[in-house]
C-alpha cells in the first residue's frame, strides 16, 4: 500500500464536503415541505375517504390527542368519516358577549394568550377550571378568553346548555337550516341556549342544546341502530325506512342525526 498523495487527500475531503452539504440541502427541503404541508392546513381540515385520524395528524403536524382535544364529539375513539370537518389547534371558534374560544396550538401559553387577545392570566385561569396548573396547558385544548373589560369588572360567566341533546355546529350551519334538521324552531334553541347572544352568530365547534322532544337523535358513542332502536321503542327496520341514507344498517357514526320518528 502506498501513501496517498496531497492530491488524492485534498480530493478525498472535497468530495466528503460535498456529500455533506448535498445531505444538508436534502434535510433543509424534507424539512420545508413538511412545514408548508402542515400550514396548509389552515385551522379546520375535512376528512375525506381513506383518512384516519394519525394520517390527518402527520399532515398537519399536530397530534392524535390534540385533534380530539379539539373535537370533542370524536371523544377518545377514532371514529371519523368522509365529509366530517375536524377542527385543529390554533382555531379561534368565535366571539360572542366580551370572550371567545380558543384552541391552544403547539407552544401557547396562558401569559402569552392573555397578551394576544387582551386579557389577563387570571381572567383566563378563572373562566377555564380545567387549568389546574397555569404553566400547563395542552395542544387543542379549548380555552374560554374573556377580554378585559373597562372598569375591571369580569364579564358574566356564560350559563352551560341547558339539558337536551348536544349538537356541535359544522361549516355553512346557521340556527334556522339546524332548526329545520331537528324538526324545531330558531325560537326553541334559542330559548334552551341563552348563551347564543346573537341568533346570526354561531360559529364552527360550537355546541348548540337541541330541545327536548324533537323528532331526530344524534348518535352517541357506542350506539348501534338495535341500542338507539330500544331507546324509542322502536325496531331496526323502521328506522332504516325512516333513515334511506342509511345503506349499510352496521355502519353509523358518532354525530350522525337520525329521524326516529
Amino acid at each position: 500500500m502506498h501513501a496517498l498523495s496531497e492530491m488524492e487527500v485534498s480530493m478525498n475531503n472535497k468530495k466528503i464536503f460535498q456529500i455533506f452539504v448535498l445531505t444538508a440541502v436534502l434535510l433543509a427541503m424534507f424539512a420545508t415541505t413538511t412545514s408548508a404541508s402542515a400550514a396548509g392546513c389552515g385551522t379546520s381540515v375535512t376528512v375525506v375517504s381513506g383518512d384516519t385520524l394519525r394520517k390527518i395528524a402527520d399532515r398537519c403536524g399536530t397530534t392524535v390527542s390534540a385533534i380530539q382535544r379539539a373535537n370533542p364529539e370524536i371523544g377518545s375513539g377514532n371514529l371519523i368519516y368522509p365529509g366530517q370537518v375536524l377542527l385543529l389547534p390554533g382555531t379561534i371558534l368565535g366571539s360572542d358577549g366580551g370572550y371567545l374560544i380558543y384552541i391552544v396550538a403547539r407552544g401557547d401559553t396562558v401569559k402569552g394568550l392573555a397578551a394576544r387577545f387582551g386579557s389577563t392570566v387570571d381572567l383566563i385561569v378563572a373562566h377555564n377550571p380545567d387549568i389546574k396548573n397555569v404553566n400547563l396547558i395542552y395542544e387543542g385544548q379549548r380555552l374560554t378568553i374573556y377580554v378585559t373589560t373597562p372598569g375591571g369588572n369580569l364579564p358574566p360567566t356564560t350559563p352551560p346548555p341547558s339539558s337536551g341533546q348536544v349538537y356541535y355546529v359544522q361549516k355553512g350551519d346557521t340556527l334556522r337550516n339546524i332548526a329545520s334538521r331537528f324538526s324545531t324552531t330558531v325560537e326553541d334553541i334559542l330559548k334552551v341556549n341563552s348563551q347564543i347572544a346573537n341568533p346570526n352568530l354561531i360559529y364552527v365547534g360550537q355546541a348548540i342544546t337541541i330541545p327536548a322532544g324533537v323528532s331526530t337523535y344524534i348518535v352517541q358513542k357506542g350506539d348501534t341502530l338495535r341500542i338507539i332502536a330500544g331507546k324509542f321503542g322502536t325496531t331496526v327496520e323502521n328506522l332504516l325506512s325512516l333513515n334511506p341514507n342509511i345503506k349499510n344498517p352496521n355502519l353509523i357514526y358518532v354525530g350522525q342525526v337520525l329521524n326516529v320518528r
